[in-house]
């Protein structure tokens, strides 16, 4: 892995962290699973609002700017700066989500690009 990959991995990390502890969850875990092709953020939770899950789904299931990882993210900002969730839409490719009933999982992929 390049360390261009792995500076957006680590950002995505900080990112993921940063909004859950800022909307208050403190039980959450972030495993990340990579392979050839993509790269797997896997988010786990007890429980999330229907509304916060919503505006999740809406604002991270856009399209990945490559520009921003190619310039760097001084273009992009910081948390105060952007709004939430913007960041991090746009180094993602698409999220997926699962419910059970006593959990949360929140899948973030992002196909690779930087691998040696």
């Amino acid at each position: 892995m390049t360390k261009q990959e792995i500076r957006i991995q680590t950002r995505i990390i900080h990112e993921l962290s940063y909004f859950m502890m800022t909307y208050g969850y403190t039980s959450f875990s972030i495993t990340v699973e990579n392979n050839q092709e993509e790269t797997h953020f896997l988010l786990k939770m007890d429980h999330i609002k229907d509304e916060l899950l919503n505006r999740m789904k809406e604002k991270l299931n856009r399209q990945r700017e490559i520009e921003v990882e190619t310039y760097g993210f001084e273009l992009v900002g910081d948390h105060d700066s952007r709004s939430e969730f913007e960041i991090l839409s746009l180094l993602i490719d698409y999220m997926e989500v699962e419910r059970t009933e006593d959990a949360v999982n929140l899948l973030l992929v992002r196909k690779s690009m930087y691998r040696k």
